[in-house]
């Protein structure tokens, strides 16, 4: 199973774990649109990120260097960071929609 895959698995698991978990306080359609809305952010700031983390990775680690401070950034490690974040929040949003569709509303 590649990496993208498993994080989209985990992603689908969240959302529907969380739609049909706020079933117990709110409509289903609210409860699913709000499951979505959540993946949706998630989704969105990921690929934010990970496309600043892509163009300007090395200029962060260069001006990190430059003014010597200590801090473990790397534009590899937030390039991954944001790469789980990006496919969770896909898995999400789909599993949010199915949940939706299989709920009637």
């Amino acid at each position: 199973m590649t990496a993208a895959a498993r994080w989209v698995t985990i992603g689908a698991a969240l959302g529907t774990t969380i739609s049909l978990g706020l079933l117990v306080v709110l409509s289903p359609r609210t409860a699913t649109d709000t499951a979505f809305a959540f993946g949706t952010l998630l989704l969105g700031f990921g690929v934010t990120a990970w496309s600043t983390a892509v163009g300007l990775g090395r200029t962060i680690e260069g001006m990190r260097d430059r003014l010597d401070v200590s801090s473990g950034w790397t534009e590899a490690g937030a390039r991954e960071a944001f790469f789980v974040m990006s496919w969770t929040g896909a898995g999400w949003v789909v599993a949010a929609a199915g949940c939706s569709i299989l709920l009637g509303v």
